[in-house]
């Protein structure tokens, strides 16, 4: 039912379950439970960040939220490869990385 690529995790630590949905380990939406533990709701374009409005539709049971994530991570498909290759290819690199590899070969560290 989900779309190539998309996969479900736990989206933290603290998670007991595989409630964060990933598209190239970038999670794209997960969900919470509310605080009366018997009803959940889902958290839609979480990799945009915090800059911009929160997307919240409340579910009536995990199962129930996760189709829906799973229907609208395949409606909005496109843009959402789209929008995640754009952040992940913003990213900085990692120069720390092959700076600490020179140190240890005594190359010339620019």
């Amino acid at each position: 039912m989900l779309p190539d690529g998309f996969y479900w995790a736990p989206r933290c630590h603290l998670s007991k379950v595989d409630d964060g949905l990933f598209l190239d380990r970038e999670p794209v939406a997960f969900l919470i439970d509310k605080v009366d533990g018997r009803s959940w709701f889902a958290s839609l374009d979480v990799h945009r960040g915090m800059d911009y409005p929160l997307r919240i539709r409340h579910c009536t049971s995990f199962e129930a939220g996760r189709r829906g994530c799973a229907l609208w991570a395949a409606r909005h498909e496109e843009r959402l490869r789209r929008e995640v290759a754009a952040k992940i290819a913003a990213r900085p690199s990692n120069r720390w990385a092959a700076s600490s590899t020179r140190a240890f070969t005594g190359a010339r560290v620019d």
